[in-house]
């Protein structure tokens, strides 16, 4: 079969369209090494200054940085085992009011967080008494629950489940049908889903705008209590480093799962 060959127009779109998305990527970092307190662009020299104040400014992203980790691993970890038992029961079994289910595990993605948060701080502040990194917790499970629901539902519509009856026929426990069977079978939308639900809880800022303390800031709410009193670099190289970051997770998702799983 003989390949078509693509215009000089399509590739002349193509391109145009990614300078357009890289363009503003590439003028954060070369804004991040300016030597000027003003963002200049192109850069009038070179510094690092700015990647050094973000370990020695009074704004503490670091601890803002541990805290957003903090709050997405153990979220994620949570959802993992709530997610992963819901697509298994929804799947697995027929049952009266299956759809509506699947639509209740997914509606957080529908909702916008602030309603989560207003309901949350609601509760919190009548008639429960949680500190802020509970509070923004709670809200994390909550909204990043559907991105591993949904996932794990996609590699489990074409899963075999008489695999999971040759495992019990042979003498295997259902603990050990899960582990060395479904488990490995369904690892890479489970995989896919907690990286996309890791992503989207260090990111998260309007729950941890409403249901922070003091005591406990995650990162994102610190950078925009920054921008409200100034502007300079350091929030270009944040950014830069955060760009790193989620280009890391991408080249690690794509050499352990792929990109096609994710893409689903």
């Amino acid at each position: 079969m003989r390949e078509e060959r693509v215009g000089i127009i399509p590739k002349i779109i193509t391109i145009g369209v990614l300078l357009f998305l890289m363009a503003p990527l590439i003028v954060i970092i070369l804004a991040s090494f300016s030597p000027t307190v003003l963002v200049v662009f192109p850069p009038q020299g070179f510094s690092l200054e700015w990647y050094a104040n973000i370990f020695t400014s009074s704004a503490n992203f670091v601890s803002g940085f541990a805290n957003s980790i903090k709050i997405a691993v153990i979220a994620t970890s949570i959802d993992i085992l709530l997610g992963v038992s819901a697509a298994l029961a929804v799947t697995r079994y027929n049952f009266k009011g299956k759809d509506s289910l699947v639509a209740f595990f997914t509606s957080p993605m529908y909702v916008p967080s602030i309603a989560f948060s207003f309901v949350i701080l609601r509760i919190t502040s009548s008639q429960l008494i949680l500190s802020a990194f509970t509070r923004i917790l709670l809200g994390h499970i909550v909204i990043i629950l559907p991105y591993i629901v949904r996932n794990t539902l996609a590699v489990l519509t074409g899963f075999n489940w008489s695999l999971e009856d040759a495992a019990a026929s042979l003498g295997a426990s259902p603990r050990q049908t899960f582990m060395k069977v479904t488990l490995p079978l369904i690892k890479p939308g489970v995989m896919a889903g907690a990286l996309l639900s890791f992503l989207y809880s260090f990111d998260e800022a309007v729950l941890g705008n409403m249901l922070n303390s003091p005591k406990f800031i995650t990162l994102p709410v610190r950078i925009m209590n920054y921008m409200e009193f100034s502007f300079d670099p350091t929030l270009a190289a944040i950014s830069t480093l955060l760009i790193i970051l989620s280009l890391t997770c991408i080249v690690a998702m794509e050499r352990f799962i792929g990109l096609d799983m994710f893409l689903k």
